[in-house]
């Protein structure tokens, strides 16, 4: 670098410089003399040139940031004061604005306040605080009870099925849909002398008598002696015919279309295979009577063969009916009845948040999108209509909602950045789970899934704090599992098959899984190649 010198300056000491012009030619303003080895004394000079006040906690801020090296200007570093000055946590709040001066975000109290709230508490804690205290009000308006209403379909523990599947009788009774019913009642589960309005009334009444006593229904006792286990087991039935009608039909249209078109049976080793196939998947769960007309279908001609995929496509649309989100999804709890896998209650819970929380709410409106009633849209809402605690624990929960925005999303030129976080208490977890994901860029600028990372950050039931760290290189994964649990190096090694053949199923292939403790290195974090990272303010647009 060459600079020409306007004042006198010793060769290897260090100063302050202040930047008073930028372009082609850079000028710099030497603020006091040559800076000293004791840093607290170059920090309140430093204040002093500024005209800024040193106290305890503006000085403290001042040290960091010239400690960690991060330029400022004073105008940042005025509002900067201010917002630590206010804060409960001064520590956090300072960690807070060195955060936004680096990621270049303005000093602004609403983006300060949704930062602090974040990295201050988590977000079941939030919504618990407010879903607490809106329960406290006898009379609640429509808007605060679709927000109870919302904060308990997230933050709701995992019910057992027997609960799960009473709270759906009772859900479509109230809305009068009778799908289950019908369902029910054409299986012979429910007397055939028995309408929907005694059925609704004596559900609703049920309800009514043991919700206020207890949070989860009773299984015993039922209305009309509704044998649970039968009436479970008839669904799943269900669910287990659509999957096979839909698994042959998927298989074997094309071959039976072309045979159509050509007006010809199918060659007999491919329809001994159809055959074969029916008669051991299919039919051993079939009612008598539905096996009775597959098997009278079972014939090598066009017309035989019209009306067997006629008749398979019937059996997977009557499963789309069961399995429907429309029939089976009660949003009060918010999980499909029928979802066992852990992988698909996952997948749920994560489209519900990015549903319902409102993290997608200014990428909607700037995309002319379609926007859904979200908690933050509710909040905003309840902050011009109420007062008190219930204010102050929603402007709380707002402020986290936005925190978790602007963290959302970070990119450089080549990689991209993404962190989500939602209630994991539905999800048997204790408290929050975090997923950040980061990798390089695609050509449409989404990561890249064969070269990225991503970070599970989670507290289980059993096994308490829990960070895994999945690496992706070219389609190989490296699992890196952080626990303090004693002895899970055996676990991990028992279920690594199941991994390595899921993962395969996927086309990934697994090179290693490794455990190690918590205390053996400090928390894994993400962090993006290059310099100037910026923090996208736009909104965010996430997809599964």
């Amino acid at each position: 670098m060459i600079a020409q010198l306007e004042v006198s300056l010793t060769t290897g000491e260090n100063y302050h410089f202040q930047v008073q012009t930028t372009g082609d030619v850079i000028r710099l303003k030497v603020l006091g003399e040559q800076l000293n080895s004791q840093l607290q004394e170059n920090v309140l000079k430093l204040m002093q040139h500024l005209g800024l006040k040193a106290t305890k906690s503006s000085a403290a801020l001042m040290k960091l940031l010239m400690n960690e090296k991060i330029p400022f200007d004073k105008e940042q570093l005025t509002k900067a004061i201010q917002l630590v000055e206010g804060a409960k946590n001064k520590g956090q709040a300072q960690q807070v604005i060195k955060e936004m001066i680096t990621s270049k975000l303005p000093i602004t109290d609403s983006i300060f306040q949704a930062l602090y709230t974040k990295s201050t508490s988590g977000l079941s804690e939030q919504m618990n605080a407010l879903l607490k205290q809106l329960k406290r009000d006898t009379v609640q308006v429509p808007l605060q009870q679709d927000l109870t209403d919302r904060l308990s379909m997230m933050l709701g523990r995992p019910l057992n099925s027997k609960d799960t599947f009473i709270n759906q009788i009772i859900s479509e009774a109230a809305d009068n849909s009778q799908h289950l019913f019908n369902l029910l009642k054409n299986a012979g589960l429910i007397r055939s002398a028995i309408n929907f309005s005694a059925w609704k009334e004596n559900w609703v009444d049920f309800y009514n008598q043991n919700h206020a006593n207890q949070s989860r229904m009773p299984s015993e006792g039922l209305p009309f002696q509704l044998n649970l286990e039968k009436s479970m087991q008839h669904l799943e039935q269900l669910n287990n015919i659509g999957k096979m009608s839909k698994t042959i039909i998927q298989q074997w249209t094309n071959s039976i279309v072309q045979a159509l078109q050509n007006i010809a049976p199918l060659e007999s080793s491919t329809f001994n295979t159809l055959k074969q196939q029916i008669e051991k998947a299919l039919l051993p769960i079939l009612p008598l009577k539905q096996q009775k007309q597959i098997v009278e279908l079972l014939q090598n001609n066009p017309a035989s063969l019209r009306k067997l995929l006629t008749g398979l496509q019937a059996l997977a649309n009557n499963y789309a009916n069961v399995n429907s989100e429309q029939s089976i999804m009660k949003e009060g709890q918010g999980m499909p009845l029928l979802i066992t896998n852990p992988k698909e209650q996952f997948l749920a819970q994560i489209r519900q948040v990015l549903q319902y929380t409102g993290l997608s709410d200014e990428n909607q409106l700037m995309n002319n999108q379609q926007q859904t009633t979200t908690i933050k849209s509710m909040l905003t809402q309840l902050l011009q209509q109420s007062d008190g605690m219930v204010n102050e624990r929603s402007q709380q929960l707002l402020h986290y909602i936005n925190g978790l925005q602007i963290h959302s999303v970070n990119e450089s030129a080549n990689f991209i950045q993404a962190s989500l976080q939602f209630p994991g208490e539905k999800l048997g977890l204790n408290g929050d789970m975090q997923l950040d994901f980061e990798g390089k860029k695609t050509e449409t600028g989404e990561i890249n899934p064969d070269f990225c990372r991503i970070l599970f950050y989670l507290n289980l039931a059993n096994l308490n704090e829990t960070v895994i760290d999945m690496n992706i290189q070219k389609r190989t994964v490296a699992v890196t599992i952080y626990n303090d649990f004693e002895g899970l190096n055996d676990k991990a090694n028992q279920l690594k098959p199941l991994l390595k053949q899921g993962l395969e199923s996927l086309d990934y292939h697994l090179s290693n899984v490794q455990v190690k403790t918590l205390k053996q290195g400090k928390r894994p974090m993400l962090e993006i190649p290059g310099q100037n990272n910026t923090i996208s303010l736009q909104g965010v647009d996430y997809r599964i």
